[in-house]
C-alpha cells in the first residue's frame, strides 16, 4: 500500500499541502465513481509508447478517499501506466467535493482535447440537467465555452442512435450533426445524416439542405393547421351566405313597405352577423392553442 494508510488518513485530516505531487503505488489508485467517458476507443497503446518514450509528462489528478486514491483525471494515463507495469505512478494529490471532481475533470480533458465530441456532451448534461450542480452559464465561465455551444454539444445527444453512431465513427462531424437538431421528425434526421456523409457535403450545402427541410416541414404543417381550421370557415361561409340572402329579402319587403318582417328580417341578420364574429374568434382563439401545444411538444 502507499506508505501505508496512514498516509491517506494525514491527507484527510490536512496534515500536508493539497496539490503537491506524490507518488503513489497503482494499487492504491482507483478509477473515478463518475466516468465521463463513454468511448471504448480509448488509444491507450499510443499513449503507453508516449510515456515509455518520454516519460509521464503530466501527473495524473486524484483526491484521497477514506483508504484510497480517487482518479480525477487522467484516466487513460493511468491506465497506460498499468500497461507498462508501473508500481507507482506520479500523481496530483487535491482535495475536491464531488461537483469540483466533474469541473476539474471536465477542464482537463477539454484542455487537452481528449473527450470525443458525445463524451463532451454527455459531461455538460450530467453537469447541467442530470445532478443540476449549476446553469449552463454557469458552466460556460468555469470550462471557457460559450452557452451556445454547451446548448448545441447537449442537443446532440437527442439525435438518432444511427446519427450517433456516424458521429461516432467520424463519418459525421459534430458541427454538421448540429445542424441536424431543427429538424423535427427523427427518420428525416437519419435520412439527411446518410446523405451528407455519402457525398461530403460542407457545412453551407447542409445548412441549405436543412433549412428546405424545414420549409418543407412548415408547408406540411400548415396543409395539416388549415384542415384542422376547416369546420370554421366552412361554418362562417354557410352563416355569410345566410347572411346575404336574407339581406336580399330584406330589400324586397322594404320595397313592400312591410316594416314589421323588416325588423324581424334585421334581428335574424343581426343574430347571424354576431353568430359569423363568434366565429372568428373562436378560430383565431383554437388556432393559437394549436401553435402553442406545437411549441410545447417540439
Amino acid at each position: 500500500m502507499y506508505s501505508d494508510m496512514a498516509s491517506v488518513t494525514a491527507l484527510n485530516n490536512g496534515s500536508r499541502l493539497f496539490g503537491e505531487i506524490e507518488n503513489i503505488q497503482v494499487t492504491d489508485i482507483h478509477l473515478p465513481s463518475t466516468n465521463l467517458r463513454i468511448s471504448n476507443v480509448l488509444n491507450i497503446e499510443v499513449i503507453a509508447n508516449s510515456i515509455r518514450q518520454h516519460g509521464l509528462l503530466h501527473p495524473i489528478i486524484v483526491k484521497p478517499k477514506s483508504n484510497y486514491f480517487e482518479i480525477v483525471a487522467g484516466y487513460r494515463r493511468y491506465l497506460a501506466c498499468k500497461s507498462l507495469h508501473w508500481k507507482r505512478i506520479p500523481c496530483h494529490v487535491v482535495n475536491l467535493d464531488d461537483v469540483q471532481t466533474i469541473e476539474i475533470a471536465m477542464v482537463e480533458n477539454i484542455r487537452r482535447k481528449s473527450f470525443t465530441p458525445l463524451e463532451e456532451a454527455n459531461a455538460f448534461k450530467m453537469y447541467v440537467s442530470d445532478h443540476r450542480w449549476g446553469s449552463i452559464a454557469e458552466l460556460s465561465k468555469k470550462i471557457g465555452k460559450s452557452s451556445s455551444s454547451i446548448v448545441r454539444r447537449i442537443a446532440l445527444l437527442d439525435l438518432p442512435n444511427d446519427v450517433l453512431e456516424d458521429i461516432k465513427r467520424s463519418e459525421l462531424s459534430p458541427s454538421t450533426a448540429e445542424e441536424l437538431i431543427p429538424i423535427k421528425d427523427a427518420k428525416k434526421q437519419s435520412h439527411l445524416a446518410k446523405i451528407i456523409a455519402r457525398r461530403h457535403l460542407t457545412a453551407k450545402n447542409v445548412r441549405n439542405l436543412v433549412k428546405n427541410e424545414i420549409i418543407g416541414e412548415n408547408k406540411q404543417d400548415n396543409g395539416k393547421l388549415r384542415n384542422q381550421l376547416q369546420p370554421f370557415d366552412k361554418s362562417i361561409v354557410a352563416l355569410s351566405i345566410a347572411l346575404n340572402r336574407i339581406a336580399t329579402i330584406m330589400e324586397a319587403e322594404k320595397e313592400e313597405k312591410n316594416i314589421f318582417i323588416h325588423e324581424l328580417l334585421l334581428h335574424q341578420r343581426n343574430i347571424l352577423n354576431d353568430q359569423i364574429n363568434t366565429l372568428i374568434k373562436s378560430k383565431r382563439k383554437y388556432k393559437s392553442q394549436i401553435l402553442r401545444y406545437r411549441n410545447i411538444i417540439n
